[in-house]
């Protein structure tokens, strides 16, 4: 078995047979590293004996060519263009107008989650998830710096306090409860 990689990105473990059916094919080129058990070093497959063309010595590597189906898979992946959509209206929620545009950043995201998980050639899942937690994280911090404002007077006190708890005692008179000692009014 062979490990291969292109770069920096790792295309996996091959038999023999898989990469000869691979180099035939344009899924692999020559310049590919590849590495077996009890090598030192990583090598182009260009380098490998059962690899080398027969009748000549093995071709200089040169810079790695692109294959078709490289091509092809590149152009089909398009991002989502929703996930964009709900990432720059919930980067721009965090800064102002949190829900009236991290709402529709938080429902961009989902949508594109969505169509992303039913058409497989989109691209932008990353972008979707990170827009959907600065959506949320937008829609809470407005709450937490809004709410005291809108809602201030339930969050405030009533302006009556007792001296002490034992001290005033209350007295049922009529409807409402009145006291029968001198509270210290704030």
């Amino acid at each position: 078995m062979i490990h291969l990689n292109r770069g920096a990105t790792s295309l996996g473990i091959f038999s023999e047979e898989e990469i000869r059916e691979g180099l035939r094919s344009g899924r692999f080129v020559p310049g590919d590293m590849g590495w077996r058990e009890g090598m030192a070093n990583w090598q182009p497959l260009s380098q490998f004996s059962e690899f080398a063309p027969s009748g000549g010595p093995p071709p200089q590597v040169g810079p790695p060519s692109i294959s078709l189906t490289a091509t092809r898979a590149t152009a089909a992946g398009k991002t989502e263009p929703l996930a964009i959509w709900s990432l720059v209206l919930s980067i721009v929620s965090l800064f102002s107008c949190g829900f009236i545009l991290g709402i529709p950043g938080v429902i961009c995201g989902h949508l594109a989650l969505s169509k992303i998980r039913r058409n497989t050639t989109l691209e932008g899942h990353g972008i979707a998830v990170a827009a959907l937690i600065i959506g949320y994280v937008s829609i809470t911090l407005w709450l937490i710096l809004i709410m005291p404002i809108l809602g201030g007077s339930r969050f405030q006190n009533s302006g009556t306090r007792l001296a002490s708890p034992k001290a005033c005692a209350f007295k049922r008179t009529s409807r409402r409860s009145r006291h029968s000692c001198n509270c210290t009014r704030v």
